[in-house]
């Protein structure tokens, strides 16, 4: 049995050793959300949220904002 981590597991486990998302953890959440091809309306409001709280360093919030605004422009 494969294990799945949602993202809401990925942001807490990234937030639980610094209160920061690195750029690696960025890019492992940014290929959760990729996993299917496509950024579902859930996960769109998930980045909204998570980047609206700011527990990311320069370069992941970079990283994570860019996948929301490339889901915007292909609506």
């Amino acid at each position: 049995m494969a294990f799945k981590l949602t993202l809401e597991e990925a942001l807490k486990e990234a937030l639980q050793d610094d209160a920061k998302v690195s750029k690696y953890e960025a890019k492992v959440i940014r290929e959760l959300i990729m996993a299917d091809g496509k950024v579902s309306e859930k996960e769109k409001q998930f980045l909204e949220k998570a980047l609206h709280a700011n527990h990311f360093d320069d370069e992941a919030f970079e990283i994570l904002s860019g996948v929301l605004l490339r889901s915007h422009l292909k609506d």
